[in-house]
């Protein structure tokens, strides 16, 4: 077949309005955010713990939003791991859900599916270097496809511990065979619950005769000496040192 020039241009006219066409009513496709954190517009610190369980076969973009607006945002892989910290504050949790991620605005399409938690979410901080936040498990209901969740809380703990121990103290031994044992702290204790009548032992036992290695001055059961029954050439007992360094750790705790 010929065309002539007039016909050619006007079917040449035709299908680029027809592609231009199809291409406005095609959905348009984004580039897949990465699992994680999008965006946090708080300036905060985010140090409370979120983890979110999906399950497979659809992806999930979820918001926090607060009293100033839309907090944060991230993005998850349906049935794939994902925790995210939080800054301080209280939610409201918001979950798109589809396939075919195309923006921000337009999510996944027009089959996108949103869920909105009924009560909002508190992080905070609770009791003595306790974070508190919590553990979301998403589902999908049998009749209708909608979602819904089941929230727990999670806890991150700080705990300080010595980065060394104390040093050891030396023994120093005194007339009749006895030591003086322990640190000044655990003798101070044991001094007490003597004086108290806290948990006695009975004279002789294995415990009255630990507690009487670990402390002997000031026992009220011993004599009473003076100074000069104890000899100058006794070893001196090095002073405890007073500062400690210590590292804090932070695990999930429940």
């Amino acid at each position: 077949m010929i065309w002539r020039p007039a016909e050619l241009v006007w079917r040449r006219l035709a299908a680029g309005l027809l592609a231009g066409l199809l291409l406005c009513l095609a959905p348009v496709l984004a580039e897949q955010p990465r699992t994680g954190l999008m965006w946090n517009r708080t300036g905060l610190p985010a140090v409370f713990p979120l983890q979110v369980k999906t399950p497979a076969g659809a992806d999930y973009y979820l918001v926090l939003s607060g009293s100033g607006g839309d907090a944060l945002a991230a993005y998850i892989e349906g049935g794939a791991f994902f925790k995210v910290l939080v800054p301080p504050g209280r939610y409201v949790l918001r979950i798109a859900s589809g396939s075919g991620w195309q923006s921000e605005d337009r999510l996944f399409g027009p089959e996108t599916l949103v869920f909105e938690m009924p009560e909002p979410l508190d992080f905070a901080v609770r009791g003595a270097g306790i974070k508190a936040g919590h553990l979301v498990t998403l589902a999908r209901q049998p009749r209708g496809g909608g979602l819904r969740a089941e929230v727990k809380g999670q806890f991150v703990c700080q705990i300080a511990s010595l980065e060394s121990p104390a040093p050891a103290q030396p023994l120093a031994e005194l007339p009749g065979g006895f030591t003086l044992g322990g640190g000044p702290h655990g003798r101070a204790v044991l001094h007490l619950r003597w004086r108290l009548g806290v948990a006695p032992v009975e004279p002789g036992t294995p415990d009255a005769m630990r507690q009487r290695s670990l402390f002997v001055l000031g026992h009220p059961n011993l004599p009473r000496q003076g100074p000069e029954a104890f000899s100058p050439d006794l070893p001196e007992l090095q002073p405890e040192p007073r500062s400690r360094s210590y590292s804090v750790r932070s695990l999930y705790c429940g």
